[in-house]
């Protein structure tokens, strides 16, 4: 599965993103903000895209990555479906060279409004981020798309 934006493509993850994931999830300005940790190794992320895969053929999760002229800079992803609150939880991370270039939001916004295309099985009313106090530039994205902090996460309600 692909999704096209103005200047992305937004692919399912494969093992073959395995190398360039464990470079951006261990570099330093990412891990800093991330709850992955600070030294993953190539056997976390194979595991992690094993996990995303899975939950994908379920039709309760996904893990995109972005593609910038063919390039993989990072990516975006749906995790957590709890069925009887009708919620998932968003998680995303960039290569720092793409910052403030609006690429995350440009992937972000498409995943949110293509959520039924993507998951037609999960019946999703509310999508949720959990975001470090000191993440500016994630508080500000979420805050663009509509999501409101409550009870220490970002909260966004499609109903």
């Amino acid at each position: 599965m692909e999704l096209l934006t103005q200047r992305l493509t937004l692919r399912v993850v494969s093992y073959r993103d395995s190398n360039v994931l464990l470079q951006i999830l261990n570099h330093p300005k990412v891990s800093h903000y991330n709850d992955y940790g600070k030294s993953l190794t190539l056997q976390d992320i194979k595991a992690m895209i094993q996990s995303d895969l899975e939950l994908f053929y379920q039709g309760i999760g996904v893990r995109f990555i972005l593609l910038k002229e063919g390039s993989v800079i990072g990516s975006i992803g749906l995790f957590d479906y709890q069925q009887s609150s009708a919620e998932i939880s968003m998680g995303y991370e960039l290569s720092p060279e793409h910052w403030n270039q609006g690429y995350m939001r440009e992937a972000a916004t498409c995943l949110i409004n293509s959520l039924h295309h993507i998951l037609p099985k999960a019946l999703i009313a509310q999508v949720n981020a959990k975001v470090a106090p000191k993440n500016v530039r994630s508080i500000n994205l979420l805050k663009y798309l509509g999501f409101e902090l409550k009870q220490d996460k970002y909260r966004l309600n499609l109903s």
